[in-house]
């Protein structure tokens, strides 16, 4: 996920500034009433919380740029939820990280069913069946086998 801003760091302040919460504020009037509406925290401590949310969730920490008019920071996919190589899902299909996850077990070879995934997500089961049914709506997965014993797995292209 990309989150780009226009315009640049503000004028004089480094990368390594921002690294270190060096903080300067574009807009006093903005800032102040997201202070008093409890919507900012403190000063210069959002660089050092997301390093240390990523950190402490298992996330890769995210790429920040300044680029020519623009300020970028690049989070990347947390390493549970990254598709198995084999797994073949159409640009155009979105798949949520439940399905992420589902697609995972079944590239990996483990048979896995809505419990499953209403277990691991903490969602209700039906919340998983329409995760499931979804991807074999696209045709990404297949059900094979009686009803009662069968399974699911990834469908051949």
């Amino acid at each position: 996920m990309e989150i780009q801003n226009p315009g640049m760091l503000p004028f004089g302040m480094t990368m390594d500034d921002l690294r270190s919460g060096v903080s300067k504020i574009r807009n006093r009037v903005l800032a102040r009433v997201f202070r008093e509406l409890g919507l900012m925290e403190e000063w210069g401590t959002g660089y050092r919380r997301v390093m240390e949310a990523c950190q402490s969730d298992g996330y890769p920490p995210p790429e920040w740029q300044e680029l020519s008019s623009a300020f970028r920071v690049t989070f990347y996919p947390h390493p549970d939820v990254t598709l198995a190589p084999d797994v073949d899902v159409p640009v155009n299909v979105p798949v949520n990280e439940r399905q992420r996850w589902f697609l995972n077990q079944l590239g990996a070879g483990n048979k896995v069913q809505a419990a499953d995934v209403a277990v691991r997500w903490g969602v209700a089961e039906k919340t998983a069946k329409r995760d499931i049914a979804a991807l074999k709506k696209h045709g990404i997965i297949e059900f094979v086998g009686p009803p009662k014993t069968g399974s699911y797995r990834i469908r051949e292209t």
